[in-house]
């Protein structure tokens, strides 16, 4: 199985090979791609990131699809999610500011102070194709999802733009909240265990997620209904495709049974009073496997 490292560090903040594609990757390949803490700097008690050297950590792409097309959807699985001994959060939101502690995990238990714990819930932030624009229009690409529906035993499906796709990862967890409220996680160094394919594809914009359990479709918006109307269109299309029914009778099941699920969820609220311009928060429509059709209508 192929490993790409976070080593050899980069040469600098313009060094060329940061520009680079890394690999290619064929259909139905599992490879190991590792990934940096979200400050990518010396993550050890009593270290503050922001006063530290980069160490200019390999990133998790640019790595092209064999065989991918602009339209063609590809299939992510994740099989393991490893996370580092340490990683970093923020004390923020509306209280502090951003005030960045470490967070130690020993045997698979994360540490707060002053003498909390709780089990490690690894996740990934970042999972995209590249987009064929900079613009926020074609967010479909999937992005700074921060869902913690992508996490091992899910798959991603995500449409290409481009060819060859140009898959990238980053922003692991070793765990977070619902709705990333200070804007970070527990950002950790992580080694990744993923298996791509091409995907059939859904009748969504935006990426989809499945799990053991569930199918989810996602939006993304300026604040939390506009994120929600997203997700709650494309998964209606989904029912309606999947399940032979109508856009009525689907919109029912959706509106009914449907788990809207925060993924980032914070918008504006750690800019301490400022308003951002390209603020945003993410979200989920969650239905589940259990959802089925008998063939014969309801009768008293």
């Amino acid at each position: 199985m192929r490993r790409f490292t976070r080593k050899p560090y980069l040469t600098g903040s313009e060094a060329a090979e940061r520009g680079q594609v890394r690999g290619t990757i064929e259909p139905g390949e599992t490879l190991v791609i590792e990934t940096p803490g979200g400050a990518d700097g010396d993550l050890k008690p009593g270290v503050i990131p922001e006063t530290t050297t980069p160490r200019g950590s390999r990133q998790g792409g640019t790595f092209l699809i064999e065989g991918i097309e602009p339209g063609d959807w590809v299939s992510i699985e994740v099989i393991d999610i490893e996370v580092g001994p340490y990683g970093y959060y923020n004390n923020g939101g509306p209280f502090r500011g951003s005030l960045r502690s470490v967070a130690p995990v020993r045997d698979g238990l994360l540490h707060f102070p002053p003498d909390f714990v709780v089990p490690v819930r690894p996740m990934i932030g970042v999972m995209q194709l590249a987009p064929v624009s900079e613009h926020p229009g074609p967010w479909n690409h999937g992005g700074n999802m921060d869902y913690n529906s992508i996490c091992p035993g899910s798959t991603v499906h995500i449409r290409a733009q481009k060819y060859g796709g140009h898959f990238y990862v980053g922003d692991v967890h070793a765990r977070m909240g619902d709705g990333e409220l200070t804007a970070t996680g527990v950002e950790i160094d992580s080694a990744l265990t993923l298996r791509f394919d091409r995907s059939s594809g859904f009748p969504a914009g935006g990426p989809v997620v499945e799990t053991a359990d569930e199918i989810l479709t996602s939006g993304m918006g300026a604040n939390w209904e506009e994120a929600l109307k997203i997700a709650w269109t494309d998964m209606v299309g989904l029912i309606a495709d999947r399940y032979d029914t109508t856009v009525e009778h689907a919109n029912l099941i959706v509106g009914t049974i449907g788990d809207a699920r925060p993924g980032y969820a914070a918008g504006q609220l750690n800019t301490r009073g400022f308003r951002r311009e390209h603020a945003y928060v993410t979200c989920q429509i969650g239905i589940t496997k259990d959802l089925r059709r008998t063939g014969r209508p309801f009768q008293p």
